[in-house]
């Protein structure tokens, strides 16, 4: 099972020490500032894993813009790491165990689980982005006739998708408990939707 906080024991499957190149470093707290100091010690924790990993830059469903500032408190609770920055509608933010949570505006519940730690949620979303590469390869299952009742590039496109599912869940298993937000992430997925 996946540590709480920090990387801990978690071993990223997907994961590679700058896997978003040196723009995902780009804007995070120096270590040893004096106010990183006072921080909680998952904090710290995981803000060594965001300096040796990095943090998405590109735009996607799964990592929607980037925190000016990511690690900002916001408040006494909460540590920026990216927001929405059109809609203002989903950001992801860490808790002081160290945990990912997705705060949204106007939406109840106003918070929803994501991952146990940063490095759980990093490979999920580095899990995310490879999914996104292949799910194209099944395209050449498509049958002939369009009106066919068959679908098999959609079961194999679903089966890929709940594979790797399957995998994040034996690796965090609180984050894809009912409800959650890769429950609900990988709901479209079964469904074929995304």
């Amino acid at each position: 099972m996946a540590e709480q906080n920090g990387s801990g024991g978690y071993a990223p499957h997907w994961l590679r020490p700058g896997q978003w190149g040196e723009e995902g470093v780009r804007n995070l707290p120096i270590l040893d500032a004096p106010e990183v100091e006072a921080w909680p010690a998952p904090v710290r924790e995981a803000l060594e894993v965001a300096r040796t990993y990095g943090l998405p830059v590109d735009e996607s469903m799964c990592w929607p813009g980037t925190a000016e500032q990511p690690f900002s408190p916001l408040g006494d609770r909460y540590w920026k790491l990216a927001v929405d920055e059109e809609s203002h509608s989903c950001e992801f933010v860490l808790d002081e165990h160290g945990r990912v949570w997705a705060l949204a505006e106007g939406v109840d519940p106003a918070e929803r689980f994501v991952n146990s730690s940063l490095i759980a949620f990093l490979d999920a979303l580095a899990a995310w982005e490879y999914r996104c590469e292949h799910v194209d390869d099944f395209d050449d299952l498509e049958p002939d006739d369009p009106d066919s009742d068959d679908d098999p590039a959609g079961e194999a496109r679903v089966a890929f998708g709940l594979g790797i599912r399957d995998r994040l869940r034996e690796l965090d298993p609180p984050a894809f408990e009912m409800d959650t937000w890769w429950d609900r992430v990988y709901e479209e997925v079964e469904y074929d939707a995304i």
